[in-house]
Order: structure tokens, then sequence, then C-alpha cells
């Protein structure tokens, strides 16, 4: 399954930044892990474990990649409690007994002086022996660590969502507000040819004096000739569908969405510079200008999307 797919399976628009923890104990033995991630432009995971588990990253960092597209995730997985030592000394108290009799018996008979100590004791032959323990069970022991692991990765994941969420209301938000200096600067685009026919015809007039005709047709040709040159129908037309899909991105993604919507920015972006240099009316290049610093806010916030 694709990372795309996964996304849309999962379903929502998740951040990059996120820590989760996550504990399992079986027979004494605990595992404790901690995920954390932050931004990055590509899927960048690694996982810490205790020596004897280090055969299990591959497998760890395939449940991160099933669950995370982008962003730079760091898993540090320990044991806490109960930890088995692997062996033990035992103390053979009988041998110990027979041991103390024998040397006693001897002082009796030979009338000998002199204590016996304990690191004596300890040194007779077969009196401590190193008894192995059991120790840590790896399939059991992996299994917990598994658990301990995805609890650590469910909650991760729920802080990427929340933040996905946050994000996402807030870019929803901003989107109103371009979608609001759209129409205005459409509504000021469709009155320019007007206005521009008018402030034409008073030049004319300025420049010809009261006494000379002005032809029509020709003034109708400089007329349209001038608002085909200033004319911003195209970008204007370009940056609704271009919020359009970002809203339809937002409602509905089809998988990681941050570097699509850096692109859509870009493209918005592009746009307002376009209807600002075209045109030569004040309210559309200061509602262009808007647009611009609205859509570089969103591009800030993008970066924080999976």
């Amino acid at each position: 399954m694709t990372s795309a797919k996964r996304q849309a399976a999962r379903g929502g628009i998740k951040g990059m930044t996120g820590f989760g923890g996550g504990a399992a104990e079986h027979n004494g033995v605990r595992f404790e892990v901690e995920i954390k991630g932050v931004n990055n432009r590509f899927l960048d995971s690694r996982v810490k474990l205790p020596g004897e588990f280090s055969g299990l990253e591959p497998e760890l960092k395939q449940k991160i990649q099933a669950r995370v597209a982008r962003g730079r995730v760091d898993a540090v997985v320990g044991i806490t409690a109960g930890r088995p030592e692997g062996v033990r000394l035992e103390v053979r108290r009988p041998l110990v007994v027979a041991y103390l009799e024998a040397a006693r018996e001897l002082k009796r008979e030979h009338r000998l002086k002199g204590a016996i100590g304990v690191d004596q004791v300890l040194g007779f032959p077969g009196v401590v022996q190193v008894v192995p323990e059991a120790g840590l069970d790896p399939e059991k022991a992996g299994a917990t660590l598994r658990r301990a692991f995805d609890a650590a990765l469910d909650a991760f994941e729920g802080m990427r969502a929340a933040e996905g969420a946050r994000l996402s209301a807030d870019l929803r938000t901003r989107l109103g507000e371009i979608d609001a200096e759209t129409r205005l600067i459409g509504e000021e685009a469709a009155r320019q040819p007007a206005l521009q026919g008018t402030r034409l015809r008073e030049r004319l007039a300025a420049i010809l004096g009261g006494d000379q005709r002005i032809d029509p047709g020709r003034l109708a040709q400089e007329v349209a000739l001038l608002a085909d040159r200033v004319d911003i129908t195209e970008e204007v037309v370009r940056l609704r569908g271009y919020i359009e899909q970002v809203r339809g991105l937002l409602e509905a993604p089809p998988g990681p969405v941050g570097k699509t919507l850096d692109f859509v920015m870009q493209e918005m972006n592009r746009e307002a510079n376009t209807i600002s240099s075209k045109s030569e009316a004040l309210p559309i290049c200061q509602a262009a200008l808007r647009v611009r610093s609205i859509v570089e806010a969103i591009r800030e916030q993008v970066q924080n999307l999976e």
C-alpha cells in the first residue's frame, strides 16, 4: 500500500510534530517507548533499542513508515524495571556445615589452634557455585516490546492528528479571507472598462480641445486595447480555482497534502503578483497585496503539515 493510500485510509490531515509514550510489562519485564516527530521534507525514522533487541529495528521502522509519510521521527525503547541479570550465586550450605564439622574434629584430634573466617569458607571448593538464571524469553519479550511501541505510536499519531485539525481550521479561515479579496478583485475588475473609457475620453478632450470632434470608433478601439492590456479575468479565474482546490484537499485529503498545498500557494502568489502588475486600479492592487500576505502566512503553516 502506498503512503498516499495509507493516509487516505486513516483519514484527516496530520501535522509532523508530536510526541507519544507507551509502556508494557510481562513477568516483571517492563518496556517504555518514547516517539518524537518534527518537520522534515521527507520521512527520516530512527529507532534506538537495547542491544539484545537490535534485530527488531527493521520491523519497528516499518511500523512507523506504515503510518507516517513525512517528518523526522525518533523512537527510543528502554527496559526500565525488573530486568533479569542472567546469573546468580548460590552457597551450598550443607557443604559448608560438613567443612566446619571436619575442621572441628581435626582441632580436637590434633589439638590445633585457629579460627576459620568467612573468606576462607567461601574459598573452599564447591561451596559457591554460579547458577544460570532464566534470561529474557526472546519471543515474549519481543511481543511486550511491540505492545509498548504500538501504544507510543498511537499516542504520537493522536497528537499529530490534533495538530492537523488545528492547522486545517486556521487554513480554512485564511482561505475565506483570500476568497473575500478575490471577489473584491473580480468586482473591481468588472468596473474597469467603463472607468477606463471615461478617463480616456476626458484625457482626449483635454488634449484636443472642446472644438475638436473625437472619432467614436477610434475611441472604442483604444478603450478595447487598453481593457485587453489590463484584463485580469484569467488570473481571477485561476485564483478562484486554486481556492476550491485547497478547500477540496482540506475536506477530503487524498494523502499527505503538505507538499501539494505548498505548491498551490506558490501558484496563488504568482497569480496575485500578476494581478497587481497588470492592474492600474488602486483597490485591486491593494487587494492583491493582501492576498499575497495571506498566502505567505498559509505557506508558513503548510510547512508543518505532513
